[in-house]
């Protein structure tokens, strides 16, 4: 009778990654990457990037968003992404550059109150002067004026002094510790 030898191979784990693997991989990397390339121009300028990936994403950008050419542009730009920096620490960048409801809950408000600032009357203006007492009147002032201009004008174009306002309360309810109480955002 023949003996049985033990095979040690079928017993470890395999050392190299496999195939199913490898390709879900690369197609998050992918996906990963077509996200980048819509991001806005503020978001794309302030990512860590190697230089070639950079050069590569701004010609993706800059082909028509439904084309041929941009889907093999950002398949290139995949492959060399694969090739020059890990996976999880460009995640995180884009991850880290929209701060969205569920990182932060408190976005939703401040984007009520900004809403009440620029629709509302003085009295919106008065009750946040009054609960901070540090903040810079006038510069709040100048802010809702300006982004009430702003949404009286054309609905489509992007709102910088909107955005100024809402990055403004932010900041000055985060230096003073409060949030944003609720009689302000009905």
């Amino acid at each position: 009778m023949a003996v049985q030898e033990h095979f040690e191979g079928f017993d470890q784990a395999p050392d190299e990654q496999s195939r199913s693997a490898h390709k879900r991989e690369a197609q998050a990397l992918r996906k990963l990457v077509e996200k980048i390339a819509d991001l806005g121009e503020q978001s794309f300028k302030k990512l860590v990037l190697d230089p070639q990936v950079k050069e590569a994403l701004i010609i993706a950008r800059s082909l028509k968003p439904r084309s041929d050419e941009r889907r093999r542009q950002l398949q290139y730009v995949a492959k060399i992404q694969r090739s020059c920096e890990d996976f999880a620490s460009l995640e995180e960048q884009v991850n880290m550059l929209g701060a969205s409801s569920k990182e932060d809950p408190r976005t939703m408000r401040f984007e009520k109150l900004r809403e009440n600032l620029i629709v509302g009357d003085v009295s919106v203006l008065n009750a946040v002067c009054s609960l901070i007492k540090e903040i810079d009147r006038n510069k709040l002032r100048t802010l809702v004026k300006k982004a009430k201009v702003e949404a009286e004008g054309d609905l489509e174009a992007s709102k910088p002094n909107s955005r100024a306002l809402f990055k403004y309360l932010k900041s000055e309810f985060t230096k003073a510790g409060i949030d944003v109480p609720n009689e302000l955002i009905k």
